[in-house]
């Protein structure tokens, strides 16, 4: 399943598809969605693989600045407390 949300949205579906029990799930990535046209948009592959791509007023021109953009977004909404990057307990539990 695919969703196209704007950056304004973008902490919202963090919160649905990257975070359980407050906190990342370690199985989120974030990856830069290629748009017919040239360039890329930011995105991210979450809980049971559902890829949210994040709509901007124009693509970026390269994967690493798309990519770059979401996680320095992602970076300041930790920072605020809005969301939890650290990983999930539970995945940590299971590598050790």
């Amino acid at each position: 399943m695919n969703h196209v949300i704007s950056l304004r949205f973008l902490i919202n579906h963090w919160r649905l598809f990257a975070m359980r029990d407050g906190y990342t799930l370690h199985s989120t990535v974030i990856y830069a969605e290629s748009v017919l046209g040239g360039g890329y948009l930011p995105a991210f592959i979450g809980k049971e693989g559902t890829k949210i791509i994040v709509r901007m007023n124009a693509p970026l021109p390269t994967e690493l600045a798309a990519r770059l953009a979401l996680r320095n977004v992602l970076w300041g909404a930790h920072i605020e407390n809005r969301i939890n990057l650290n990983e999930h307990p539970a995945t940590q539990e299971l590598a050790a």
